[in-house]
């Protein structure tokens, strides 16, 4: 497979990106030096309270113009499925017209080829790096069509690219991951966090959790379980990871860049016996983890509640602005370099999510974007 693909399907799986950490004992936190305690104690708190607030602030001019087509591209895997309800509600909303079509995570460019070929408005699409589809990207910018998308991985908007990109890093949720961590450990977290480096966004995730271990921690490690697409297919993730835990027997703190990193992993470790020795954490939990935090017991302890469905509201957002020529307002790429996270890590704030046990975005995300498309 070539590394393109390698990076588009993780790409395509990253709204499904997600950290897991299963409980430790109290000895651990017992074992760290009154030094190591006090940072943790002055390190900030991680947020672990539901956002509110969009991020986008600029208002339409006027309302949008009815009857335009946003074509949406979907990947086959079950994120892409949430963005998409999330896509298709803003589009009616904003009275425009949906379509759609769903496509392999291994053909991107024949999916946006066949966009172009119905002559769309604006087309979106999540997860693939522009590189992966450069020549389809400068035919769409040729045909007058905007392309806009989330979770690319860190890269700039041009007119031959993409023309608006929301997610374009999850620093922000491996650095409060990595807040949590210390925070439990009262100083002492050994994180090993499980990701697939070919996947440009996952890296982010990564380089958040070593900026806070390195300003807030000294006691603490950070390392890198890096595996593969190939891995992930096959069932091997928990094996792996088993292999490591019995070399790196330190380890306390399992963080999944995201949750299909986790599947098959919590049975494995309590047959491996270490149960009672690692926290799962992750980025991008869903009904299982959040499930299993409901109800207690397990090996889950954090997870950030990714907003799928919000991320097909900036889109559409941005489509808005887009079409017809359209530019965005100074400062909107900003506004939208990351997603309104929080962790979940209780029972109480797991079940404040039933019955979907998923986290669609800030309370009243809807009225918000109505409210700025003038609307309202």
């Amino acid at each position: 497979m070539k590394n393109w693909q390698r990076i588009a399907r993780m790409s395509l799986a990253v709204p499904l990106l997600a950290l897991g950490l299963a409980a430790c004992g109290d000895s651990d936190a017992e074992s760290t030096s009154p030094e190591a305690s006090a940072a943790a104690e002055a390190a900030p708190d991680p947020v672990t309270t539901p956002p509110t607030e969009i991020t986008i602030t600029t208002p339409l001019e006027a309302p949008p113009e009815p009857g335009k087509t946003f074509f949406w591209l979907q990947c086959e895997l079950p994120i892409c499925g949430k963005i998409g309800t999330g896509v298709e509600a803003a589009v009616d909303a904003a009275g425009w017209n949906y379509e759609n079509i769903v496509f392999k995570a291994t053909d991107p460019g024949g999916a946006i080829e066949s966009a172009i070929q119905q002559s769309p408005d604006v087309i979106g699409i999540t997860g693939i790096p522009s590189a992966a589809i450069e020549a389809q990207l400068a035919s769409a910018a040729e045909a007058g069509i905007p392309v806009v998308t989330c979770s690319p991985g860190p890269e700039d908007p041009s007119p031959e690219t993409y023309a608006a990109i929301c997610s374009q890093t999850t620093q922000p949720d491996g650095e409060n991951l990595a807040l949590w961590a210390i925070k439990d450990s009262s100083g002492g977290a050994n994180i090993v966090t499980v990701t697939i480096p070919s996947f440009p966004s996952l890296q982010t995730t990564v380089d958040g959790v070593h900026k806070m271990v390195d300003e807030h921690c000294a006691d603490c490690s950070a390392d890198e379980l890096e595996l593969t697409v190939e891995d992930l297919a096959g069932g091997q993730v928990a094996s792996k990871l088993v292999a490591y835990l019995q070399s790196n027997p330190d380890t306390n703190y399992v963080l999944f860049n995201f949750a299909d990193l986790e599947i098959g992993v919590p049975e494995a470790l309590q047959v491996a016996g270490f149960e009672d020795k690692v926290k799962l954490i992750g980025n991008g939990g869903g009904p299982q983890q959040f499930e299993a935090l409901v109800e207690g017991g397990g090996m889950d302890a954090a997870w950030v509640a990714y907003p799928s469905l919000y991320s097909g509201w900036q889109m559409v957002d941005a489509a808005l602005r887009l079409v017809d020529g359209g530019t965005l307002p100074d400062g909107y790429h900003e506004e939208m370099e990351s997603l309104p996270t929080y962790i979940v890590d209780t029972p109480e704030a797991a079940e404040a999510l039933a019955p979907s046990y998923d986290f669609a975005g800030p309370a009243g995300y809807e009225e918000q974007f109505t409210e700025l498309w003038q609307l309202n």
